[in-house]
C-alpha cells in the first residue's frame, strides 16, 4: 500500500494557478513571435548606432512580458520621456535619462560619459529634446523592418511626452506587451522599452493569420 500510495505521488501532475482577473491574451508561439522580431530588431540597431556614434556597444533582449498598462505606466517617471509612435494603430517607446543624455554626447563628438550627480527626475532641455527625438527617430524608422518576414509595416513617430505620468494614451486596464532593450556602452548603461498596445498586435496577427490562410488557399 504504501508503494502503491507513493507511486500515486510522483504521477501527480502540478498545476500553475490561473489568474482569472488578468488572462494572459496571447500565446507562447505569439510572444515568441515577438521577440524573435526584437531580437532582430537589435541587431539592425546595433549596426545603426554603431556608424551614428562611432562606438560600439551591446544590445540584447532582456525581457518579453505581457502586463496591464497601469503597471508600465506606474514604473514611469516625471523624468522619463515617452515617445508616441504610428504604425496604422500606435505604440510608445521609453528610454532611461541617463542611456540618452549618454548617446547625445557621443552623437555631439564626446566620450559619452555621463554626470554621476544627475538627479533624479532630471528634465531635458529643449537642445537635449530635439537630439533624442533624432535620435529615437532613426531607431524608430527601421522597426518595420525587423516584421518583414510577417507582415509589411512602416514605424513613424507621432509625438513625445516629457512628463509622461500626466499622459494616459490608452486604457489603465489594457493588456500591452513590454519589450525591454538593454543597450551597454563601455562607460554607460540602460534599457530601452517598447510598450506594445494589445489590441494593435491583435490586429497584426489577425492579418497575418489571415495572409497565411490565403498563401495555403492559393498553394492548393
Amino acid at each position: 500500500m504504501d508503494l502503491a500510495a507513493s507511486a500515486e505521488k510522483t504521477t501527480e501532475k502540478k498545476y500553475r494557478k490561473y489568474d482569472f482577473y488578468s488572462p494572459r491574451k496571447f500565446t507562447k508561439d505569439r510572444m515568441k513571435m515577438i521577440s524573435g522580431i526584437f531580437e532582430n530588431y537589435t541587431r539592425v540597431i546595433n549596426s545603426r548606432i554603431n556608424g551614428l556614434l562611432h562606438t560600439t556597444c551591446e544590445i540584447s533582449v532582456e525581457s518579453v512580458e505581457e502586463q496591464r498598462y497601469y503597471e508600465f505606466s506606474n514604473a514611469l517617471t516625471e523624468g522619463d520621456v515617452l515617445v508616441l509612435a504610428d504604425v496604422q494603430f500606435a505604440h510608445n517607446q521609453q528610454a532611461g535619462e541617463q542611456l540618452m543624455l549618454s548617446m547625445m554626447d557621443r552623437l555631439m563628438g564626446g566620450e559619452g560619459d555621463v554626470d554621476p550627480a544627475l538627479p533624479a527626475g532630471y528634465n531635458f532641455t529643449d537642445l537635449e529634446l530635439k537630439l533624442y527625438e533624432s535620435i529615437v527617430k532613426d531607431l524608430i524608422s527601421v522597426l518595420g523592418g525587423s516584421w518583414e518576414n510577417y507582415i509589411d509595416l512602416s514605424f513613424g513617430v507621432r509625438r513625445m511626452e516629457t512628463n509622461p505620468t500626466l499622459v494616459q494614451l490608452i486604457g489603465l486596464d489594457e493588456t500591452v506587451v513590454i519589450i525591454g532593450i538593454n543597450i551597454q556602452f563601455s562607460n554607460c548603461s540602460g534599457q530601452m522599452n517598447f510598450c506594445l498596445p494589445g489590441s494593435m498586435l491583435s490586429a497584426i496577427f489577425a492579418r497575418i493569420a489571415a495572409a497565411n490562410q490565403a498563401g495555403r488557399g492559393a498553394g492548393e
